[in-house]
């Protein structure tokens, strides 16, 4: 600290602000190229500090390691199942695809997205009047080939379809912990495989 900071501190002033660009008279400079300077500078640092919240909060609340807690995949359900090596990296893509699908059917139908948490709150969704009804009827007939996909991997009621959507599109957990489930989760992601024509590099 420098001794003019230990005056200001001493007589209960801010400390000055370090690392930026003065003028002569020891203002801080407000050419336009300082000021974007410094813009660009805040951001990194908002961006830094936010991701390490980000981090953080996995961490503790997921129970997710340091490494995986800022990777991308650690922000969904799907995504750490993928990173715990519950599922293959072919799953994992399948699983990603049908969210995609599901995604552009409800953006493009109007359709309200069942989990708040699943969706981009900053998008704006609903049907406008720049709408193409080609381009919602085919996102329709993929959700029903999707659908049909996952119902014939079903064999008693729906229990495979049911924790598809419940992991892909509401990103809910909820029953993954259980053996039973997770092995109806990764018969749905691989018939998935086959919809999407995925190549399978290796085996769960």
């Amino acid at each position: 600290m420098t001794k003019a900071n230990r005056r200001r501190r001493k007589m209960g002033g801010r400390p000055r602000i370090e690392g930026v660009t003065r003028d002569e008279n020891g203002r801080i400079s407000q050419r336009k190229s300082d000021v974007a300077e410094r813009a660009k500078k805040d951001a990194v640092e908002t961006e830094r500090e936010a991701r390490a919240t980000v981090s953080g909060a996995r961490q503790r609340v997921l129970g997710a390691s340091e490494v995986d807690s800022v990777k991308q995949e650690s922000g969904s359900v799907l995504g750490r199942l993928f990173l715990a090596r519950a599922i293959t990296p072919a799953q994992y893509e399948a699983g990603k695809r049908m969210g995609e699908d599901f995604q552009i059917y409800y953006g493009l139908t109007g359709i309200p997205h069942p989990s708040a948490r699943a969706q981009d709150v900053s998008r704006i969704r609903g049907l406008g009047k720049d709408t193409d009804p080609a381009k919602a009827r085919a996102a329709s007939n993929r959700i029903m080939a999707i659908e049909r996909e996952l119902g014939l991997a079903d064999t008693q009621g729906r229990p495979v379809t049911s924790i598809c959507k419940r992991v892909v599109i509401m990103d809910d957990g909820q029953g993954v912990e259980y053996q039973h489930m997770r092995a109806y989760l990764k018969r749905g992601l691989e018939a998935l495989i086959d919809y999407y024509q995925i190549e399978r590099k290796e085996a769960a």
